[in-house]
């Protein structure tokens, strides 16, 4: 293929570089053997072959590396702050119920707010370390917000509201989440109600319509329970067992349900639209899958939690199938062994083969997941490709491929802990 040329400065930054090898993964376009992108002022200026490289870049120092070269990934639903629960996510559980009565026990133990901040911080550099470069993080207490900015990260952090039922929202909490909210710190700032079970549908109404007066993205969690569904349909309270005696407070509960579906609730709530993107999405039937198409409301899938956490997998082929933009998410290390995307990547491939996937672009489909996929969720085009004017946000992975095999399957099915190079805006954050 022809090279991608756009102009190039006289005089090189320091961090101006050419980066080689033997495959250049664009995503956006067909791999390219031997491949490389030429990196200026923190933006790609350039991607083509190697022995193709303008002589405008002929000055730059160029790193060659071997296996993919690849945008860096985007991890489309994380919790960073709970990176101190590895032991926890290590477990095994029966239900989304009973792994939450654990969760519970954990979340209570800590002590000192700052251990948050660390959590968080620890969690930002393993993720980088995987060849991470962006990032749907979920704030749900204060000393981790920030991290995303202090550690160069790109992304959005979501402030979490859960637990308010509208009583307490009107009686401090709404005050309390706004003062949370304009507080200044660096980054791109996103509103998580928690989940349709967890909020009163009137408390998700004020958010969503919060963060869309302030041109704010919103992330929920949806579907993940087997027994959501039935919340929301007539009031059953079995996913609501944490909150003991408070649950009877829920709107939902003393209303016996609504009788809507899990995403037709969410709708009728103003939780979906093209500026809102859900988590995980196990327990939606076709019609709930279809309707999330039609409003623009994309899904970041989980599949290593959802396995810990004993769910179902997700049904990955059917959302390949009905054509939708899906993320992928690695969760917590509350509920996953590990912040390495692509071991939920590989994740997905499997549970699409079991159910029944058998088109030729599955690997190409999931790549562009983890990467473009996850850049739409946080509502940013210049994220996730090897493209001219791209932010120089890249990785590059020690994975050769086998015969004629496609970068894009060697990637999917061994890329785990295989990151040796991680830039982002054009420093290396990481190398191995």
């Amino acid at each position: 293929m022809d090279p991608l040329v756009t102009g190039a400065r006289p005089v090189a930054a320091p961090n101006d570089a050419v980066f080689a090898a033997e495959w250049a993964l664009p995503v956006s376009s067909p791999a390219i053997r031997h491949g490389a992108v030429a990196v200026v002022d923190g933006r790609i200026a350039w991607v083509g072959p190697i022995d193709a490289l303008p002589v405008d870049f002929a000055g730059l120092p160029v790193e060659t590396l071997t296996g993919i070269l690849a945008p860096g990934l985007v991890n489309g639903h994380t919790h960073l702050q709970y990176t101190g629960f590895a032991e926890l996510g290590r477990g095994a559980y029966r239900s989304f119920e009973h792994w939450s009565e654990a969760f519970e026990v954990c979340y209570e133990a800590v002590v000192d707010p700052e251990d948050w901040g660390r959590a968080a911080r620890e969690g930002v550099q393993l993720a980088m370390r995987s060849g991470t470069t962006a990032m749907a993080e979920i704030v749900t207490d204060g000393p981790a917000r920030g991290v995303l900015a202090e550690a160069g990260m790109q992304g959005i952090e979501y402030l979490e509201a859960i637990g308010e039922t509208e009583r307490r929202w009107d009686q401090g909490g709404r005050a309390a989440f706004l003062a949370w909210l304009d507080q200044e710190y660096p980054g791109a700032v996103g509103i998580s109600p928690h989940a349709p079970y967890s909020l009163d549908g009137e408390v998700i109404r004020d958010l969503t319509a919060l963060a869309r007066e302030r041109g704010m993205r919103i992330h929920s969690h949806v579907g993940e329970s087997e027994v959501e569904a039935t919340l929301y349909a007539d009031g059953n309270r079995d996913v609501l067992e944490i909150y003991g005696d408070m649950r009877d407070e829920f709107a939902l509960i003393r209303s016996g349900g609504t009788g809507l579906s899990t995403a037709r609730y969410a709708e009728s709530i103003d939780l979906l639209g093209a500026d809102s993107h859900l988590a995980h999405g196990i327990y939606l039937e076709r019609a709930d899958r279809d309707l999330l198409r039609e409003t623009g409301t994309r899904v970041s899938l989980c599949p290593r939690s959802n396995r810990v956490i004993g769910l179902d997998a997700p049904p990955v082929a059917d959302y390949l199938r009905e054509g939708h933009e899906i993320a992928i998410g690695t969760d917590s290390l509350s509920s996953s062994p590990s912040l390495d995307l692509l071991g939920d990547v590989a994740a997905l491939a499997s549970a699409a083969r079991d159910q029944g996937y058998v088109d030729p672009d599955l690997h190409h489909r999931l790549v562009d997941a983890a990467t473009l996929g996850g850049a739409r969720v946080i509502g940013r085009d210049d994220l996730g490709a090897l493209a001219p004017g791209m932010r120089a946000d890249l990785a590059v992975f020690d994975v050769m491929t086998v015969g004629d095999e496609a970068p894009e399957h060697a990637l999917v099915e061994r890329g785990e802990g295989s990151c040796v190079l991680t830039v982002i805006g054009g420093r290396i954050r990481h190398r191995r």
